[in-house]
């Protein structure tokens, strides 16, 4: 549950929204993978941390026990391996595979590291079925996601919109751009500029995105004005 890039805001916004549909899909994965424990991850200080520990006591009756537990809310400190270290030593610092943490985890014990927005999905699947997710998106990639947009747009924030949808429908979605766009940072801070209006069509999925020799990444688009620059903006992120 832990936002690992800041041009994304899809965790908070799940959690805070719907964390009882996020805490069934933990029960899932935990009943899929004969977990006994589950540990549902927040950054240090977050708003989020009391509500979710209300939710989770609320679902006495769970065959897996959950516990809500910090992190430092600091860059890659969520990362899957750093998680693992985090919660077996005390040391939220990624660490060198392999070990996956799959084989050797939390503890030493094997152990499955999902994002809240894919528990959300397993859910969703549970109680609609497959083809009911299928439905949506492309075949390749099914279903929908959530696509943080930020930067020059009139609204800023997290959208669910089916995979394959157009980046520049994402831009509309958003109120459209504030002033000139000349590009799109897609995927985080580690991502791709797609320039405009040549990368205005790109389909936001995985086998589009690997056509055109970028990565998904990051579920994020950030609108980079004319006269701003790339670089600079990146680097203010970071700080």
């Amino acid at each position: 549950g832990c936002e690992g890039d800041p041009t994304s805001e899809k965790d908070r916004v799940l959690l805070q929204g719907a964390p009882h549909l996020v805490l069934d899909g933990i029960a899932l994965a935990a009943h899929a993978v004969g977990a006994d424990q589950a540990i549902l991850c927040l950054h240090r200080g977050s708003p989020l941390v009391t509500a979710l520990e209300r939710a989770v006591a609320e679902r006495a009756g769970d065959p897996c026990e959950i516990h809500v537990v910090t992190v430092p809310g600091r860059f890659v400190s969520s990362e899957a391996s750093a998680l693992v270290r985090y919660l077996t030593e005390g040391d939220a610092r990624p660490s060198v595979s392999p070990p996956l943490p799959s084989q050797r985890g939390v503890q030493g014990r094997p152990t499955l590291v999902d994002n809240v927005e894919t528990l959300a999905h397993l859910a969703l699947i549970a109680r609609h079925d497959a083809d009911w997710f299928r439905a949506r998106g492309t075949e390749a990639s099914p279903g929908t996601m959530l696509v943080t947009v930020g930067g020059a747009v009139h609204r800023p924030g997290v959208y669910e919109v089916d995979l394959g949808a157009r980046a520049g429908h994402l831009l509309r979605l958003a109120g459209g751009a504030t002033e000139p766009v000349q590009a799109l940072l897609l995927g985080g801070l580690g991502g791709s500029w797609l320039p405009l209006p040549a990368r205005g069509n790109l389909a936001l999925c995985h086998e589009a995105c690997a056509a055109a020799g970028l990565g998904l990444g990051v579920a994020s688009l950030v609108a980079l004005p004319v006269d701003a620059c790339g670089l600079a903006e990146i680097g203010r992120a970071h700080v």
